[in-house]
């Protein structure tokens, strides 16, 4: 997923010819927890961006573990009322932290849409451009033809898939705080990380302005934190959200292939059956 960001300057050129989407939302400490913002959209927005709600758009709604993917066909109808065809590219922004809209494009790129991209920066980085809002909504026309139901999903994984990763012997890393990490702090019935889990909380992986620190200096941390960049890895978090920070940057990094656990803690820490680590 190299390429996956992309700035102000270079959205402001192609604005016209790309679907902008407002990702715009947040994740509480207190429930209900996962919270998104079109208030906000409405008051000020890219010009033409659409509004994605990132806990219902692209997700699966009658899945027992909050914001996972999306079944191929519903994904691709979502997709599709989105304005989102075949050679639609994508560029998604938020103002927390990029992850909501990295979730969005990591969803995209697993499902084979490889032109999907996050605003380095959010939209804090398009106002600090001196860029133009817009006011109110904007309804976009579906996509003629229907964006096509993908075959597989590559990029995104399960609990099945999770565990055999571990035993392949593949890094987890855990993109939550460091009191999650850790256990003193849950979200979950039960406290900790996966067993051999290695902590990488995703706010390190930004600077001061939201944006992704350079691939040399993402690298420095990652090493760091205990993570090998010539090894595959698999980032994980509460819901597969901040985790695509984490992803992002391992594979800024270099890492040859990093993977999201799409349920993460939000279903490892639920269950009976999981080893947990503190």
């Amino acid at each position: 997923m190299v390429g996956v960001l992309v700035s102000a300057e270079w959205l402001a050129e192609r604005v016209e010819s790309v679907r902008v989407l407002d990702v715009r939302g947040e994740v509480l400490s207190a429930e209900p927890r996962y919270q998104a913002y079109p208030e906000r959209y409405r008051a000020g927005h890219v010009p033409g961006a659409v509004f994605c709600d990132w806990r219902n758009d692209f997700a699966d709604p009658s899945a027992d573990v909050p914001v996972t993917v999306a079944p191929p066909e519903l994904f691709a109808a979502e997709a599709t009322r989105l304005g989102i065809g075949t050679g639609t590219a994508v560029v998604a922004y938020d103002t927390y932290f990029s992850v909501l809209a990295g979730r969005i494009a990591w969803v995209l790129r697993s499902y084979g849409h490889e032109a999907a991209y996050v605003l380095d920066g959010g939209l804090d980085a398009w106002v600090a451009a001196g860029l133009p809002l817009e006011q109110g909504d904007v309804t976009p026309a579906p996509a003629d033809p229907p964006h096509p139901v993908p075959e597989r999903l590559d990029g995104l994984i399960d609990l099945a898939g999770v565990r055999g990763r571990i035993v392949e012997g593949v890094q987890i890393v855990d993109a939550r705080s460091a009191a999650q990490y850790s256990g003193t702090e849950t979200h979950a019935r039960l406290a900790g990380h996966i067993p051999g889990a290695l902590s990488v909380p995703y706010t390190e992986l930004l600077d001061a302005d939201g944006r992704f620190l350079d691939p040399d200096e993402l690298a420095e941390r990652l090493r760091a934190a205990g993570v090998a960049l010539d090894r595959p890895g698999v980032a994980d978090c509460n819901g597969g959200v901040s985790a695509t920070a984490g992803a992002t940057a391992a594979t800024l990094a270099g890492a040859p292939r990093v993977e999201v656990y799409d349920g993460s803690w939000n279903e490892w820490g639920n269950r009976e059956d999981t080893p947990i680590e503190r």
